[in-house]
């Protein structure tokens, strides 16, 4: 399977209803290790455990809640300057 740009990725959630970003985040919950070991890392190369991994999912889900986004144009302007 060819990998998928993150600029796909983001779009294919944006597209997402409510019970299929429930979905998501119930799989990803039940792949996700139980303990504290790293199981990710942040853009900027920070480790994060499983605890640190879902409350970042879940901050983002609310952030989506409360229309705090950008557009994808924007995001994509942001991310080419990462």
């Amino acid at each position: 399977m060819k990998p998928r740009s993150v600029e796909s990725l983001y779009s294919e959630i944006l597209l997402l209803s409510d019970s299929e970003r429930d979905i998501l985040v119930n799989r990803i919950k039940k792949n996700s290790y139980h303990n504290s070991d790293i199981i990710a890392f942040t853009s900027n190369g920070k480790p994060m455990s499983n605890k640190d991994y879902l409350e970042q999912i879940k901050v983002g889900l609310q952030q989506i809640e409360n229309g705090e986004v950008i557009t994808d144009e924007e995001l994509l302007k942001e991310m080419r300057t990462w």
